[in-house]
């Protein structure tokens, strides 16, 4: 006996096949809810909880007495992959931008530094630190901030750093990284990291912080801010069990 479908979760579904099929746009007003309830001939109640579930599934979006929006499509990005954000964004089909806010040459001597920590330098060394607005056809999607053992990358910063990724260069250099471990936390912006990428202060971001390896020696360590409402990243099951299994003690 099939299971019947409850009314809010049809209407739910109706709205989210529109969206998913582009036939409803980005930041596309959706009709009032007297008008969804007319359409579907459904309590406002009921309307209320399909638009409720579509906003948790995070794909439309209310503005206060003004009504619900099409939300922009999240940039999904797999885990067990390590990519440049200039291949991510080809692969997802839109055109990778960058904007350069800073690129220098440092010398840190704090013994607590975590870029020192991560790319197993002494004190006193001397990093190459990149600090870029990336975007995806035109729009601000991530503040990426990058470390660079000067010593495996001299003359790096003669590199034309708007015309090519940071990973080509490392490629051409010889270092390019081939392995990485990552850690996500949830963070709010800075008014300044805000204004980059264009939402409101305190808005919700994903920080991802990464040390990146080549033969095993760390060469990059990199912190970036994703907004956190057009991102979302993914882990596949399968592979992270492989890797419990094969390192499970046998009984």
């Amino acid at each position: 006996m099939r299971r019947k479908v409850p009314l809010y979760e049809s209407i739910a579904d109706s709205v989210r096949r529109e969206i998913l099929s582009r036939r409803l746009v980005p930041h596309t007003r959706l009709p009032s809810e007297p008008d969804l309830v007319r359409r579907y001939g459904a309590a406002r109640e009921t309307v209320r909880r399909a638009l409720a579930r579509l906003e948790q599934e995070g794909l439309i979006y209310r503005r206060q007495a003004v009504g619900r929006f099409v939300a922009e499509p999240r940039v999904d990005q797999d885990l067990d992959q390590l990519f440049g954000f200039t291949e991510f964004m080809n692969r997802r089909g839109l055109k990778p931008g960058s904007r350069l806010l800073e690129a220098g040459v440092v010398r840190i001597s704090d013994p607590e530094s975590v870029v020192l920590r991560q790319l197993r330098l002494p004190r006193g060394a001397r990093v190459i630190y990149i600090r870029r607005l990336r975007t995806g056809s035109g729009e601000p999607l991530v503040i990426a901030s990058t470390w660079l053992p000067e010593e495996r990358f001299p003359r790096f910063l003669e590199h034309d750093l708007r015309r090519h990724s940071v990973y080509q260069i490392m490629d051409r250099m010889g270092h390019k990284p081939t392995s990485a471990e990552q850690a996500i936390e949830a963070v709010s912006l800075t008014p300044e990291q805000a204004i980059l990428l264009g939402v409101a202060p305190g808005a919700a971001a994903l920080l991802v912080r990464r040390t990146a390896y080549a033969a095993g020696i760390p060469v990059e360590y990199a912190e970036d801010y994703y907004r956190g409402e057009r991102t979302s990243f993914r882990v596949r099951l399968g592979v992270l069990e492989g890797r419990l299994g094969r390192a499970a003690p046998r009984s």
